[in-house]
């Protein structure tokens, strides 16, 4: 099952000649929950490609997503990439299990964690009452409003 994901990261670096991976910054890497060398699989939004790899932690403070290797023939700077891992959960745990979805803006600084929106819908159009709902929490008071 998905055990994390990062949303929408914007590729800043890609370069075929250094070792092969994806490097992540570890601020992202820690809120995730995606372990340095964990198998991780990058689905690229503007390209439509995809590949499997494994992440290399980053320099502190940094917003660099860079693919290295083989994978920059497929990722390019200013692309962006939905960044996932997946774990094996027992069959008694799968009803409670929740992935830590991390969602980010177009400088890879995190803008919220939690719950997807299924589509149609977007988070945009549905705004504070829609995560309030997902949530359980109020807005304004009022539950589900």
């Amino acid at each position: 099952m998905l055990s994390a994901k990062i949303h929408r990261a914007t590729v800043t670096e890609a370069n075929v000649d250094y070792e092969g991976s994806i490097t992540i910054p570890p601020e992202l890497l820690d809120a995730s929950g995606i372990a340095a060398y964990e198998a991780v699989c990058v689905w690229n939004v503007t390209r439509g490609t995809r590949l499997e790899t494994y992440a290399i932690t980053g320099q502190v403070g940094s917003s660099d997503i860079c693919a290295n290797g083989a994978a920059a023939h497929l990722i390019q700077p200013g692309d962006q990439v939905i960044i996932a891992a997946y774990a094996f959960v027992h069959s008694d745990e799968v009803s409670s299990h929740q992935p830590r979805l991390i969602f980010v803006n177009e400088k890879n600084a995190i803008v919220h964690s939690g719950p997807e929106i299924a589509g149609p819908l977007i988070r945009e159009s549905v705004g504070q009452a829609f995560d309030a709902a997902v949530r359980g929490t109020p807005v304004d008071g009022v539950a589900g409003a």
